[in-house]
């Protein structure tokens, strides 16, 4: 297993790849991050860490889950929120970011950027062309800063309102 620590040895956040018994987990930091209406199901999250495990990661403190980014190949557009996906685009050439929320615990600490590091070391050594993301309203200026730029893409209504379609190449 693929870990990486941050920060002092006595309080480092580790980095590692997501295990499906992490889903309940997710689950609880998806719920401090977001509204209701994105709140997803253990099956549809479940479903892309299957998909695509070398994509996805926790970053954990002395075992307590702060953060998670769920990652996996797709083509370039945004696939539908809520859904299991059944397979991968056949010759998908883009890593699609799915998620990346962090916990209140862990905020301003650098563990988003360090998670999203470990997605794209995974997207160059896939060989993948760049990388795609749906940026809710709130989160535009944090992707930007990160070298997204937005593309005018319909997305599915699910997203809701102000969010756009981002990519990286």
């Amino acid at each position: 297993m693929s870990l990486t620590r941050l920060g002092a040895p006595s309080s480092a956040v580790c980095l590692r790849a997501l295990r499906s018994d992490d889903i309940d987990t997710v689950l609880s930091i998806q719920r401090e991050a977001y509204a209701d209406g994105y709140q997803e199901s253990a099956e549809v999250l479940g479903r892309k860490l299957s998909l695509a495990p070398g994509a996805c990661w926790l970053a954990e403190r002395e075992g307590r889950g702060l953060a998670y980014i769920i990652a996996h190949p797709w083509s370039d557009n945004a696939p539908p929120l809520h859904a299991a996906i059944e397979r991968l685009p056949a010759g998908a050439e883009f890593g699609f970011v799915h998620d990346l929320a962090v916990s209140a615990r862990a905020r301003g600490a650098g563990v988003g950027a360090g998670l999203f590091a470990k997605v794209q070391t995974w997207a160059q050594h896939c060989g993948l062309r760049g990388l795609r993301l749906v940026a809710l309203a709130d989160a535009r200026a944090y992707w930007c800063g990160l070298g997204f730029v937005a593309t005018p893409t319909p997305l599915p209504a699910a997203y809701g309102a102000g969010a756009v379609f981002m990519r990286r190449n």
